[in-house]
This record gives structure tokens, C-alpha cells and sequence, in this order.
């Protein structure tokens, strides 16, 4: 069962419009696959319902909103494998309309370029972000 569903995101979180050619399913599926690697995994053995706290399980599901804009900004989950790279950086980029060739060797890597900040700032709170670390 998925961690937001389109109501919370459109009525409570008021996220970004999807857009008509993007199928929210796929946006909240990947969204939710990356909430739950910074949370260090912790929704392959555990389920929302297993935070204690409520405020805990509605920062989860805006770290899963975030993100989910996030995607949509950046053109959608398919998007993102567009992206060229080669052993100085990345070469190629393409985000919808946008492209951008050449770039310097100090470009973030690949797996930064995915991660929404917003999604991580609303995971601090939760301890999510720190399971192990005592």
C-alpha cells in the first residue's frame, strides 16, 4: 500500500500539478523507494503505522511529497535517464525542455542530483535519517 496517495498529496501536502502525461502511481512508487533508502531502509521491515509519533508519519509522507515534486520539477522519473556521464562529469544533460552540454568536472554525482532536500529536511525530525547511530 502506498505511503501517499494523490488526495494527501493534492489536499493536504498542496503539491505541484502532475502532469497529464505522468502517472502519479509511478511518481509516489519511486518517491517512496527513495524516502525509504535515506531512511536507511527502514520501511522494508517496518510499515508507516510502526512510528510512534503522528507527527513522525505525516513528516513521512511530506519526505514522499517532496520528492515527488521534486521528480515532477525535474522533468519526471524518466528524465532522469537522460542524464550522460562520463570519467570527467557529466557531459550531457536533459530535464523536459532544458538541455545543457559540457559541463564542468565538479558536477554533483548522479545520485545527488536525485535527492530532494526538502525530502531529507522533513525526515530530520523523525530519526529516520540516524537509525544506529547512538
Amino acid at each position: 500500500m502506498p505511503i501517499v496517495d494523490q488526495d494527501f498529496y493534492n489536499n493536504v501536502y498542496f503539491g505541484e500539478t502532475v502532469p497529464a502525461d505522468i502517472k502519479f502511481e509511478r511518481l509516489e512508487m519511486r518517491s517512496e523507494e527513495m524516502v525509504n533508502q535515506y531512511a536507511n531502509y527502514y520501511f522494508d521491515s517496518h510499515n508507516l503505522d510502526d512510528l510512534p509519533l503522528e507527527a513522525d508519519r505525516i513528516n513521512v509522507k511530506k519526505a514522499v511529497c517532496a520528492q515527488i515534486e521534486w521528480f515532477i520539477d525535474s522533468g519526471g522519473v524518466e528524465e532522469l535517464a537522460n542524464t550522460k556521464q562520463s570519467a570527467e562529469g557529466i557531459s550531457h544533460v536533459t530535464i523536459g525542455k532544458f538541455s545543457y552540454e559540457k559541463s564542468a568536472p565538479t558536477t554533483l554525482p548522479r545520485g545527488t542530483a536525485q535527492r530532494s532536500n526538502a525530502a531529507i529536511n522533513y525526515l530530520r525530525p523523525t530519526g529516520l535519517l540516524y537509525r544506529g547511530v547512538h
